[in-house]
């Protein structure tokens, strides 16, 4: 019996049961579980529309993904000269908001929406999407098709994809921190002196000036702190993004608050009861991810706020006792200088219609901003560093 596949209008429409099955075999993310699902789904429904496919095999079920269809303005994912161009030339404003239906989730940074059986094969799997997505796409008028975002590891049972059309194209990767330590104290304590001083005259800037450092694990706290007022910090952050797919609203986070209770942080930084920076974070089994921040830019060179989040968050992570930190896919230098690794991400696209099938085709590489890689830095001590250390007097 052939593959087949079914759409849903709804994750809570889904066969759980066979869902589940998918992503227990797969080893998918938390963010292919329905709950960070329909998270997505309740939160975003002003600006996206969702379904879900099951792929089987003989009946069994074999591959699940996500869909999204959503509206992207080109000039916040171009490179900066075709951005300059989107934005200034006349006549191209018609490329410029561009109808996408893509296999992924909006809010899963880094992260694929698409899991498979090890017993399922992409040749067979990936066509059928393809189908689905393109009959989909036929009723909504879109301008392209993606599939985002996948590794290294991915690419080879993704090949298929290329016989269909799409294109393979490098996105901005995901920094990761390796977790080698018991807690941030420790980490500072194995740096090179220079780098060291470097995250003390941050952290300095924090000392007697009022400012408060909470991690908030409570739902209901969480809802309560996290105001329009607290949103409006993520905004200031979002437009300074060297690359943005979404502005996710204030009702997807507090739908991922209430949906993934136990799993969903956010660390605070408060000063006079007012929260001035903070950082989503979500712990799923063996995973600590940093997902979005906000901080006020008014204040940030004053205490900064930006650098004081990011080793508060790394200690969180660090206590967690997780194997896997990751800490975003922006700011590479100074994740490097801190010595993050960076896995390279990759998203398969492809145009619909003739002109714009020429248009990614042949305009692909310009189509998402590349940023160079950044390798991690010497940061750490080296034996003979240590030897000197102990050597001298307490």
């Amino acid at each position: 019996m052939p593959y087949t596949y079914r759409i849903f209008d709804s994750i809570g429409d889904v066969d759980l049961a066979f869902w589940e099955r998918v992503r227990s075999e797969s080893g998918a993310s938390i963010f292919l579980d329905p709950r960070f699902v329909a998270a997505a789904e309740a939160g975003m429904k002003q600006s996206c529309r969702f379904w879900h496919v099951i792929v089987y095999d003989d009946g069994r079920p074999a591959a699940c993904a996500c869909l999204t269809a959503m509206t992207v303005d080109l000039a916040d994912l171009a490179d900066p000269r075709l951005a300059w161009i989107i934005r200034h030339a006349p006549g191209v404003s018609r490329f410029r908001k561009l109808k996408v239906m893509m296999c992924g989730l909006p809010g899963s940074p880094g992260e694929k929406c698409l899991a498979l059986t090890p017993a399922a094969a992409g040749a067979q799997v990936l066509p059928l999407l393809d189908a689905a997505i393109r009959d989909l796409a036929a009723r909504t008028a879109t301008d392209v098709v993606a599939f985002k975002e996948f590794g290294t590891d991915d690419l080879e049972w993704m090949n298929p994809l290329l016989n269909l059309g799409y294109r393979c194209i490098p996105s901005l990767p995901m920094h990761l921190f390796r977790p080698s330590f018991p807690d941030f104290a420790h980490y500072c304590a194995a740096l090179k002196t220079r780098y060291r001083q470097q995250i003390n005259r941050s952290t300095r800037k924090l000392k007697d000036t009022g400012v408060a450092l909470a991690v908030l694990t409570d739902p209901q706290e969480i809802l309560r702190a996290y105001t329009p007022e607290v949103h409006a910090l993520y905004l200031q952050m979002a437009a300074k993004a060297e690359l943005n797919l979404e502005i996710l609203p204030i009702e997807f986070f507090q739908e991922l608050t209430s949906r993934l209770a136990g799993e969903i942080e956010l660390v605070a930084y408060s000063r006079d009861a007012r929260i001035i920076a903070f950082g989503w974070c979500l712990h799923a089994g063996s995973t600590y991810s940093m997902l979005y921040a906000g901080l006020d830019y008014r204040l940030n060179d004053e205490f900064d706020l930006y650098f004081n989040l990011m080793y508060a968050g790394l200690d969180r992570a660090l206590r967690k006792g997780v194997s896997r930190i990751e800490v975003g896919q922006s700011a590479g230098v100074f994740k490097a200088r801190i010595g993050c690794h960076s896995e390279p991400l990759y998203v398969f696209a492809k145009g619909l219609g003739p002109l714009m099938s020429r248009i990614i085709h042949y305009g692909a590489g310009l189509m998402i901003a590349q940023v160079p890689a950044h390798p991690p830095s010497n940061i750490f001590k080296s034996d003979s560093d240590v030897a000197d250390d102990a050597s001298k007097p307490v």
